[in-house]
């Protein structure tokens, strides 16, 4: 049997040994004139499948803790088959994709209607499988207490959604689509249709990114501060 032999020189200092800086001079060496820190990551890559209706918020807590204690180094897949459901759920689920260190992939399966057009919008990147549907529509649901208090929680929800679905909707749909969808009309499309509304969306964002930042108008007041006076 043939054997190997490695031949390798020594090493300058050994990894584990520590040179004492009081040495430096003797050896001619300039301790280092900065500090150096270190900080790594094991890459991971986890996936969660949303194959139906989304319930209450405490269903989907260890979900959301982990995708909230996510490393830059990894990387989240979230697969979409669903009819959508519970709002308050899938505002924490945003919030937590939104806020979350990780890369979050979204992955539209087969359908995402209502609650999961939102999961779906809210990804850091998108893919869409063929044969695939999304419908978008104002939200449902029920309430119950006294006439004024129905009429306050009403309101407070419609502009909860609103401010809320607006960010995420908007470019991929229209001002005037998300319009009509907040007066009660269903907006369907298909994977060609998402594909081209995508890539359409992709562009304004990276056109929006290379703009020069505004520097704020100045108020009058701030105007009048600059008069020097003589």
């Amino acid at each position: 049997m043939a054997s190997q032999t490695t031949f390798a020189k020594p090493s300058k200092l050994d990894e584990d040994e520590e040179l004492d800086p009081r040495a430096f001079p003797m050896l001619g060496m300039k301790p280092k004139p900065y500090a150096q820190y270190e900080q790594s990551y094991s890459a991971s890559q986890i996936h969660f499948y949303i194959s139906e209706g989304i319930g209450e918020p405490k269903e989907y807590v260890d979900m959301i803790h982990r995708i909230n204690i996510a490393t830059p180094a990894d990387v989240i897949y979230i697969h979409l088959n669903t009819p959508g459901g519970q709002l308050d759920t899938g505002v924490q689920i945003i919030n937590a994709m939104q806020n979350s260190q990780a890369k979050i992939v979204t992955v539209l399966e087969s359908m995402a209607h209502s609650l999961g057009t939102l999961l779906f919008l809210a990804g850091d990147e998108m893919v869409v499988n063929d044969n695939c549907m999304m419908m978008f529509h104002n939200f449902n649901g029920g309430m119950f207490g006294k006439g004024n208090e129905l009429t306050s929680q009403l309101d407070a929800t419609v502009k909860w959604f609103n401010t809320l679905a607006k960010k995420i909707y908007i470019p991929f749909m229209s001002e005037d689509e998300f319009n009509r969808i907040s007066r009660g009309e269903d907006l369907w499309m298909q994977s060609q249709e998402i594909r081209k509304r995508l890539d359409r969306m992709m562009k304004i964002l990276a056109e929006e990114a290379e703009k020069p930042a505004r520097k704020p108008r100045k108020k009058k007041a701030d105007v009048d501060e600059e008069v020097v006076e003589e």
